[in-house]
Protein backbone atom coordinates (compact mmCIF):
# COMPACT_ATOMS: atom_id res chain seq x y z
CA UNK A 1 0.00 0.00 0.00
CA UNK A 2 1.31 3.62 -0.76
CA UNK A 3 0.60 6.78 0.91
CA UNK A 4 0.72 9.73 -0.83
CA UNK A 5 0.79 12.31 2.20
CA UNK A 6 3.75 9.99 4.02
CA UNK A 7 5.86 9.07 1.68
CA UNK A 8 6.06 5.58 2.28
CA UNK A 9 4.70 1.99 1.60
CA UNK A 10 3.28 -0.11 3.85
CA UNK A 11 3.55 -4.03 3.30
CA UNK A 12 0.72 -6.32 4.79
CA UNK A 13 0.54 -9.79 4.59
CA UNK A 14 -3.08 -11.60 3.67
CA UNK A 15 -4.90 -11.13 6.20
CA UNK A 16 -4.04 -6.99 5.81
CA UNK A 17 -1.52 -6.77 9.03
CA UNK A 18 1.16 -4.69 8.60
CA UNK A 19 4.51 -6.55 8.27
CA UNK A 20 6.62 -3.50 7.63
CA UNK A 21 7.04 0.30 6.39
CA UNK A 22 9.23 1.18 4.37
CA UNK A 23 10.14 5.62 3.98
CA UNK A 24 10.56 6.75 0.54
CA UNK A 25 13.02 9.62 -0.52
CA UNK A 26 11.02 12.92 -0.17
CA UNK A 27 10.78 13.58 -3.81
CA UNK A 28 8.76 10.61 -4.29
CA UNK A 29 5.06 10.65 -4.45
CA UNK A 30 3.72 7.28 -4.84
CA UNK A 31 0.74 6.17 -6.74
CA UNK A 32 1.11 2.29 -7.04
CA UNK A 33 3.43 -0.03 -5.63
CA UNK A 34 4.06 -4.08 -6.09
CA UNK A 35 6.78 -6.08 -4.38
CA UNK A 36 8.95 -8.12 -7.30
CA UNK A 37 10.21 -11.19 -6.60
CA UNK A 38 13.59 -10.56 -5.25
CA UNK A 39 11.97 -8.98 -2.33
CA UNK A 40 12.12 -5.15 -3.53
CA UNK A 41 9.33 -2.76 -4.29
CA UNK A 42 8.56 -1.66 -7.64
CA UNK A 43 6.93 1.62 -6.89
CA UNK A 44 5.31 3.93 -10.11
CA UNK A 45 5.59 7.86 -8.81
CA UNK A 46 5.93 11.58 -9.26
CA UNK A 47 9.03 12.77 -9.34
CA UNK A 48 9.36 16.52 -7.29
CA UNK A 49 13.08 16.84 -7.25
CA UNK A 50 12.64 18.77 -10.96
CA UNK A 51 11.60 22.02 -12.15
CA UNK A 52 9.19 20.37 -14.69
CA UNK A 53 7.29 17.33 -13.28
CA UNK A 54 8.70 13.47 -14.09
CA UNK A 55 6.71 10.48 -13.49
CA UNK A 56 8.62 7.74 -13.20
CA UNK A 57 8.59 4.37 -12.07
CA UNK A 58 11.45 2.88 -9.64
CA UNK A 59 12.84 -0.03 -7.64
CA UNK A 60 13.55 0.58 -3.88
CA UNK A 61 14.83 -2.17 -1.44
CA UNK A 62 13.23 -2.67 2.06
CA UNK A 63 15.20 0.50 3.41
CA UNK A 64 13.52 2.73 0.65
CA UNK A 65 16.82 3.27 -1.44
CA UNK A 66 16.05 3.60 -5.04
CA UNK A 67 18.21 0.92 -6.99
CA UNK A 68 17.21 2.21 -10.51
CA UNK A 69 14.27 4.10 -12.01
CA UNK A 70 12.72 3.92 -15.77
CA UNK A 71 10.94 7.74 -17.07
CA UNK A 72 10.45 6.66 -20.60
CA UNK A 73 12.05 8.20 -23.67
CA UNK A 74 13.03 11.62 -24.17
CA UNK A 75 10.98 11.36 -27.03
CA UNK A 76 8.22 9.37 -25.17
CA UNK A 77 8.18 9.93 -21.30
CA UNK A 78 5.97 8.54 -18.97
CA UNK A 79 2.91 10.57 -18.47
CA UNK A 80 1.15 10.05 -15.96
CA UNK A 81 1.82 5.99 -14.78
CA UNK A 82 -1.29 5.15 -12.89
CA UNK A 83 -0.68 1.43 -11.77
CA UNK A 84 1.59 -1.58 -12.49
CA UNK A 85 1.62 -5.06 -12.51
CA UNK A 86 4.94 -7.55 -11.91
CA UNK A 87 5.24 -11.29 -13.02
CA UNK A 88 7.37 -14.07 -11.51
CA UNK A 89 10.20 -13.13 -13.77
CA UNK A 90 10.36 -9.35 -12.50
CA UNK A 91 9.41 -8.12 -15.83
CA UNK A 92 6.76 -4.85 -15.25
CA UNK A 93 3.43 -4.08 -16.82
CA UNK A 94 2.94 -0.09 -16.99
CA UNK A 95 -0.24 1.70 -17.04
CA UNK A 96 1.03 4.66 -19.23
CA UNK A 97 -2.74 6.75 -18.52
CA UNK A 98 -2.13 9.91 -20.63
CA UNK A 99 -0.38 7.80 -23.53
CA UNK A 100 -3.00 5.57 -23.32
CA UNK A 101 -0.72 2.56 -23.66
CA UNK A 102 0.64 -0.41 -22.00
CA UNK A 103 4.28 -0.73 -21.70
CA UNK A 104 6.15 -4.05 -20.66
CA UNK A 105 9.53 -3.42 -18.62
CA UNK A 106 12.07 -6.11 -18.03
CA UNK A 107 13.70 -6.64 -14.30
CA UNK A 108 16.05 -4.14 -14.84
CA UNK A 109 13.53 -1.70 -15.80
CA UNK A 110 14.48 -1.56 -19.50
CA UNK A 111 11.75 -1.05 -21.87
CA UNK A 112 11.37 -4.36 -23.77
CA UNK A 113 8.53 -2.44 -25.63
CA UNK A 114 4.96 -1.03 -25.83
CA UNK A 115 2.44 -4.42 -25.22
CA UNK A 116 -1.08 -2.45 -25.82
CA UNK A 117 -1.56 1.01 -27.43
CA UNK A 118 -3.90 3.08 -27.62
CA UNK A 119 -5.75 1.70 -31.24
CA UNK A 120 -6.41 -1.52 -28.81
CA UNK A 121 -7.28 0.37 -25.89
CA UNK A 122 -9.68 2.28 -28.37
CA UNK A 123 -8.44 5.45 -27.52
CA UNK A 124 -9.24 4.82 -23.61
CA UNK A 125 -7.03 5.50 -21.00
CA UNK A 126 -5.53 2.38 -18.79
CA UNK A 127 -5.91 3.10 -15.39
CA UNK A 128 -5.99 -0.02 -13.52
CA UNK A 129 -4.03 -3.43 -14.03
CA UNK A 130 -3.84 -7.06 -12.99
CA UNK A 131 -1.83 -9.41 -14.92
CA UNK A 132 -3.16 -13.47 -14.47
CA UNK A 133 0.50 -15.37 -15.34
CA UNK A 134 -1.37 -18.46 -15.10
CA UNK A 135 -3.56 -17.82 -18.26
CA UNK A 136 -1.34 -15.50 -19.64
CA UNK A 137 -4.09 -12.72 -19.47
CA UNK A 138 -3.64 -8.92 -18.39
CA UNK A 139 -6.84 -7.64 -17.49
CA UNK A 140 -6.70 -3.37 -18.20
CA UNK A 141 -9.25 -1.35 -15.86
CA UNK A 142 -10.77 1.38 -18.18
CA UNK A 143 -13.17 4.49 -17.35
CA UNK A 144 -16.07 2.21 -18.84
CA UNK A 145 -15.25 -1.25 -18.44
CA UNK A 146 -12.26 -3.79 -17.94
CA UNK A 147 -10.90 -5.27 -21.48
CA UNK A 148 -8.61 -8.59 -21.62
CA UNK A 149 -5.91 -9.16 -23.38
CA UNK A 150 -4.02 -11.84 -23.88
CA UNK A 151 -0.04 -11.56 -23.44
CA UNK A 152 1.71 -14.76 -22.82
CA UNK A 153 4.08 -16.33 -25.62
CA UNK A 154 3.18 -19.60 -26.40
Amino acid sequence: MTSHDTNELMQLDEAGGELRRVPLPAHMKPLHAMESPTGTFIVNHENTELKQLQWQVSEVNTEGQVLRQFSGSRLSPLDQPEHIAVDSQGNIFVADYRNDRILLLDAQLALRRVIIDEHQLNDKSPWRLCYKEQSGQLMVGLGSGVAVFDVLKR
